[in-house]
């Protein structure tokens, strides 16, 4: 890794500072300004650099994720601008990801590409069992991208981008720490001439806590379930990615992997009687075993001006609970690109997707739908790069809805080198899952897609940004507690914020951002808040690498104004979390490290009744060769 002193002879890495400012003037010591970008896929589904994306993309980087001692996908998106989160509890709860205050499953989150969507579930991806520990980076683009990725990203598109070997590399970790947690890793790979292969294995175990705990209406709110004898919710979750890759000559190439996960979450129970949660000891409605397998197989060529490759996806979902649930999701595509001249470039592309669930709460399901897809952008960076344009277009046609045609269009203008303008107007479309459709408790087989039209508009000034966003959903689709069924809510419903965020170095080893979203509205068409939603959230982080060996991060987030349902009783906002991460390069290859998490031991609940996990400290060492 290469080293650059500063002006006043500190030092610091490149890597770790680009993975804290996205796009930062660094003045070495000769005066010379080096500009870092980064290359990003999620925009356009080819690879750009993030200069000439017209979106307030978020890159979240493999040093970020280290320097700040993430763990989760949740730990992570805590520093995004426009992202908020609830859980039911503790390690492995359902965790639900709100971007710009629209639901979970109306964003996609990939895995390398891959769809990560639950067929049979509520709520999306299940977040939770995301570990990344062997990430390379997280791609976040808000607003609506079905103009590009389709169905299942009205709110925005979330890829998470695994490692892969560049040399001969073999790395281990080992953590333990609180509630007798212990994190194991390890991963190898090599690039042998024309054959390159990457294996990593991750091992998460933990007792965990009570999930369930006194709520705002007990009398003993504010005792942890700990403190009460409540029993523990232990979580398991072992993950391995498994990836090889072979030119075939300079021109092609192959390439398949596979991200595999198996997990195991104890819940506590719900009273439906009253709706408070219940201390459960495990059964057959408080234990589940999940297994998630991601799999692309992919074919490239790259030809001078021309790129094209065609691809198989394939996505399967098994979970135990309620008699076990199952589902998976395939998907077959050409894409071939062409730079027509040095700055622009034409992509096209279709595909076949089929979406299939067997299992619904033990009882054999099998309903399917499918998709058949086309779709086209073209990126132009005009003007000597002051003035960037992109347009996108896509046609879905599903064998169970209508017909529809998604677009987006965007522009980029830079006033200076240090300032500039942009703009997006895109169009959404959600089609309910099997499970909302056909499930025999809550489905509903007349349910409608989502429809949207999102407006975000934003200016950038040095580390300063500052965005507009917009959005109206027709037909959303909620849950009913009167027919304990899904259906859509008529009309439109309406959501609308602002968001900031700032990056910048200080003395030459300091990196600190902050990120604030304001949410002026998330109403159903009848004005009615929809709940869960922070009014306010407020992120931050502080990097300060004081010696060679050391690096010391302090990171959190700020809740605001929340409530847990729509009469607005239940608030389950205003606090705050900080976490500290302290590492050592202690030698060659080797580094130790301490995390302390929510360091001021702050006491609350992301869902009424469900529990947070206090002080807790995780001391750990890991080794790169």
């Amino acid at each position: 890794m290469k080293f650059a002193r500063g002006f006043k002879g500190r030092y610091f890495t490149l890597a770790a500072i680009a993975a804290t400012v996205s796009s930062v003037q660094i003045h070495a010591q000769n005066t010379k300004v080096i500009q870092l970008h980064k290359v990003v896929v999620s925009a356009a589904n080819t690879e750009q650099d993030d200069e000439d994306v017209t979106e307030d993309i978020t890159v979240i980087t493999a040093e970020e994720i280290q320097e700040r001692g993430y763990k989760t996908l949740k730990d992570a998106l805590a520093s995004v601008p426009g992202i908020s989160f609830t859980s039911n509890g503790g390690f492995g709860q359902p965790t639900s990801v709100y971007m710009r205050g629209l639901r979970s499953d109306q964003a996609l989150i990939l895995v390398d590409g891959v769809r990560a969507n639950d067929v049979t579930g509520l709520n999306g991806a299940q977040f939770e069992h995301f570990r990344l520990d062997n990430v390379a980076r997280i791609e976040v683009v808000k607003g609506a991208q079905s103009g590009i990725w389709g169905a299942d990203a009205s709110a925005g598109v979330i890829n998470i981008i695994t490692q892969r070997p560049n040399r001969k590399s073999v790395s281990y970790s080992f953590k333990y720490g609180s509630f007798n947690t212990t994190d194991m890793d390890i991963s190898f790979g090599d690039t042998t001439g024309a054959l390159d292969y990457y294996f990593s294995l991750s091992n998460f175990k933990t007792e965990g806590f009570s999930s369930a705990e006194p709520g705002r209406a007990s009398s003993l709110y504010g005792n942890r379930g700990d403190d009460l004898g409540y029993e523990d919710d232990p979580y398991s979750n072992r993950t391995y990615i498994l990836k090889g890759g072979y030119d075939l000559s300079s021109n092609d190439h192959l390439e398949a992997s596979l991200t595999a996960i198996d997990a195991t979450v104890h819940y506590d129970s719900v009273d439906f009687t009253t709706g408070q949660t219940l201390d459960a000891p495990d059964g057959p409605f408080t234990l589940n075993k999940i297994r998630e397998r991601f799999y692309k197989a992919q074919y490239s060529r790259s030809d001078g001006a021309n790129t094209a490759k065609v691809f198989y996806n394939y996505s399967t979902f098994n979970r135990s609970q309620y008699g076990g649930y199952s589902g998976h999701m395939k998907e077959f595509g050409l894409i071939d690109r062409y730079d027509y001249k040095q700055n622009g470039f034409l992509q096209a592309g279709g595909g076949y997707q089929s979406f299939h669930q067997g299992l619904s709460a033990g009882t054999d399901l099998e309903k399917s739908y499918s998709n058949r897809y086309v779709f086209a952008t073209n990126h132009n960076t005009l003007f000597n790069g002051k003035t960037v344009l992109t347009e996108s277009m896509r046609y879905d046609n599903y064998s169970k809805f209508d017909n529809k045609l998604t677009y987006k269009v965007g522009i980029k203008q830079s006033i200076t080198k240090s300032l500039s303008f942009y703009a997006n107007y895109s169009t959404g479309y959600n089609v309910p899952t099997l499970y909302r459709l056909y499930d025999s408790w809550v489905g509903n087989p007349s349910l409608n897609p989502e429809k949207s039209r999102g407006l975000d508009v934003g200016v950038g000034f040095k580390g300063v940004k500052l965005t507009y966003f917009r959005q109206r959903v027709e037909n959303l689709i909620d849950f009913s507690y009167a027919t304990f069924k899904y259906y859509n809510v008529s009309g439109k419903s309406r959501f609308e914020g602002v968001e900031a965020s700032y990056s910048d170095i200080l003395f030459d080893n300091v990196a600190y951002d902050f990120s604030y979203t304001h949410l002026f509205e998330a109403r159903d068409s009848s004005g009615t808040d929809l709940p869960r939603r922070a009014k306010d959230m407020l992120g931050y982080s502080f990097t300060w690498f004081p010696t060679y060996e050391h690096t010391v991060n302090v990171n959190g987030y700020y809740a605001g104004t929340r409530y847990d349902d729509t009469s607005k009783s239940i608030q389950t906002g205003k606090y705050s979390v900080t976490n500290i991460s302290l590492r050592h390069n202690f030698a060659q290859s080797y580094t130790g490290e301490i995390e302390i998490r929510n360091v001021f031991d702050r006491f609350y609940q992301e869902v009424d009744g469900y529990g947070t996990a206090g002080r807790s400290i995780y001391i750990g060492i890991s080794a790169k060769f």
